[in-house]
């Protein structure tokens, strides 16, 4: 492995002593560590290179698993998508900082990646230079084996060639490191665009560093990196031993920061945030579903198969015969949710134990309250029947009507968390639930801190500062005002209605069982109204059965008659505030609907101040305009 040694510049590297006798001619150049031809340097160099290989490759490793959560991924398919640099599923370098952990979440976590690169960078560059270029392949190689980065190590080998090969070696060797350089500075300007680039002129100039520190911070790094084991390198006459000691630390540093600033825990709780959290793909609320029926209806259809009736029956879509038409749609719907709920339900359960293994491995970490919430969400979706069978032929989730199943789980975020912002949800859901078993004091005292508390003012949170860890919910983008208004306008509902004076609390429990999404649901309201037409929630009940109507012109007549019908129920302000959105935002509408509309607010406002809907009432009059605002502000409750 060793090479004939350059005949000049003896004067700089004249060898005394024993090593001079030992080991070199008396006026040979030292270039690199295998000028060194005494055994115990030629052994202690392949040691040390090979120790510097584990090393790397265990960098590499890490490097890795920090972007999957998994150490060791051979599939053909974990290759390909790096490799692959075309269509809209393209990786850039920019899933390393934003999936599963992302820099806007947790700054911190750009330095670890920024340090990780550097040294995936700057090691195999420098172990050309003083191991020679073949030394370097096996670190490229495990770059592209261990790291997953194909294009990073296709480009590192043309690093190492200008680094190290004649004619680019230079004597200068820290100017041979940075004209190595240069393709990685290509790589990273070609590897951080893409059709996702969220480099746009549409983010913020802190995003833009955030984004961007990373890259440079790698690339200073890097610079530095190799000087110094250039220096050592010098200082020790490049006897081998000068790359191990600056790669541990710029490993240690990294892994230590990654421990103390980031943490398993977020690592693992990212991973389970995006495959099962309410924006992943499983539960996103709504889908596209054509494509998903075409499928189905492909395979059905086909001759031979298990489903041959429905190739027969799905002839009949080209027959004259409606009835032949109808018995088909039928039962391919059939089918269809059939599979749906099938999927859903698969869905559910994996995110369940998903979250049951987080919770059991880091049941310290800050993220068990989130883990809580994506659990009980999970076991509260269901599928949105009427959306599905509908023209647009989408797959709509909701998660509005709690499964009792998932009555433990929100009790112990409440009663383990109950300072979360996620306990709001919590509380709501424990209400929900107790109301639907029949025991409506439990509920109101559950909702009773949300029917006390202060309005959430709607002005913007201050600016966190730089470089500051945001808080573990904000990644699930939950907004608690819906919740808090749901609790409300519940807490109220319980409180005027169950001392009901011929039918108790059965009216109230009753009505919470009904599901809104179900394609039956205003023919239950009608039932429970003329079953419970003589009970102090008729009037909240028909409201509800105005609201539901599909027709929207229908709706508003509906709501308009409910308000001339009960002047002086406790369904009242809810009912104005339904009317008057409909008005403001109806589209077409004139000015003396919108006029009306506001007229209908500035009522809530000022006659039902303690009401729940004056808060929401205040917020769209603020909304509309200055010209909207009430004059004056009383408290007069029906």
């Amino acid at each position: 492995m060793s090479e004939p040694m350059a005949d000049n510049d003896t004067s700089s590297h004249q060898l005394t002593g024993r090593d001079a006798g030992a080991t070199l001619p008396h006026q040979a150049v030292i270039t690199d560590v295998w000028s060194w031809t005494a055994r115990k340097y030629r052994v202690r160099a392949r040691v040390l290179l090979l120790l510097n290989l584990l090393l790397f490759c265990g960098l590499c490793m890490f490097t890795r698993w920090l972007h999957v959560a998994r150490i060791l991924d051979f599939s053909v398919e974990s290759y390909m998508g790096p490799l692959r640099f075309w269509g809209t599923d393209t990786q850039t370098l920019y899933d390393f900082i934003l999936f599963p952990i992302s820099v806007d979440q947790t700054p911190i976590y750009g330095v670890v990646i920024g340090l990780l690169m550097a040294s995936v960078v700057a090691i195999p560059i420098c172990v050309a230079i003083l191991y020679r270029f073949k030394s370097s392949l096996p670190f490229a190689a495990a770059v592209l084996v261990f790291a997953h980065l194909p294009w990073l190590a296709i480009t590192l080998v043309g690093s190492c060639v200008l680094a190290s090969v004649r004619p680019f070696r230079m004597e200068f060797r820290f100017g041979s490191a940075l004209l190595g350089m240069l393709p990685v500075l290509l790589y990273l300007f070609l590897a951080t665009r893409g059709p996702g680039d969220p480099l746009s002129a549409s983010i913020s100039p802190e995003r833009k560093l955030l984004l961007a520190g990373p890259w440079l911070l790698a690339i200073l790094a890097a610079c530095s990196m190799m000087a110094a084991i250039i220096l050592i390198a010098r200082i020790v006459n490049h006897r081998p031993g000068a790359v191990a000691p600056v790669m541990a630390i710029m490993f240690a540093t990294p892994v230590v920061l990654f421990h103390f600033h980031v943490g398993v825990d977020e690592l693992h709780y990212r991973v389970l945030e995006s495959e099962y959290g309410p924006r992943s793909e499983r539960f996103e609320p709504v889908q596209d579903a054509s494509g998903r029926i075409l499928g189905m209806l492909h395979r059905w259809t086909q001759p031979g198969s298990d489903s041959a009736s429905l190739h027969s029956a799905f002839l009949a879509i080209w027959s004259t015969n409606p009835a032949e038409q109808v018995a088909l749609k039928a039962r391919l719907t059939r089918r269809l949710l059939h599979d749906f709920q099938i999927q859903l339900m698969r869905d559910r359960h994996a995110a369940y134990n998903a979250c049951q293994v987080f919770v059991a491995d880091h049941p310290h970490s800050r993220y068990v309250p989130n883990a809580l919430f994506i659990q009980a969400r999970a076991l509260d979706t269901r599928l949105d029947q009427r959306r599905l069978v509908g023209r647009e032929a989408q797959r709509e989730l909701y998660t509005d009507f709690p499964h009792v199943e998932s009555l433990q789980v929100w009790t112990n975020l409440l009663a383990e968390y109950p300072d979360s912002p996620l306990a709001v949800s919590a509380r709501l859901r424990v209400a929900q639930l107790r109301l639907r078993g029949g025991d409506e004091v439990a509920a109101l005292r559950v909702l009773q801190p949300m029917a006390s508390a202060e309005a959430i003012s709607p002005d913007p949170p201050p600016a966190r500062p730089f470089m500051q860890t945001q808080p573990p919910e904000s990644s699930l983008a939950y907004e608690p005002e819906p919740d808090l208004l749901e609790s409300r306008r519940l807490a109220e509902l319980i409180r005027v209605n169950r001392d009901d004076p011929k039918h108790g609390a059965e009216p109230l429990r009753a009505l919470a069982s009904l599901d809104p999404h179900r394609a039956s649901y205003r023919d239950q309201l009608q039932r429970l109204a003329d079953r419970y037409h003589d009970s102090l929630l008729y009037d909240n009940i028909v409201v509800r059965w105005a609201e539901a109507h599909a027709d929207r012109e229908e709706r508003a007549r509906k709501l308009a008659a409910c308000i001339e019908r009960f002047p002086t129920g406790d369904a009242l302000p809810e009912a104005l505030f339904k009317l008057a959105n409909l008005e403001v935002q109806a589209p077409g509408a004139d000015e003396s609907c919108r006029v009306r509309g506001i007229g209908r607010l500035r009522r809530i406002v000022e006659h039902f101040g303690q009401s729940c809907w004056a808060q929401p009432g205040a917020e769209r009059l603020k909304m509309l305009g200055p010209q909207s605002q009430p004059t004056t502000h009383t408290a007069e409750v029906p």
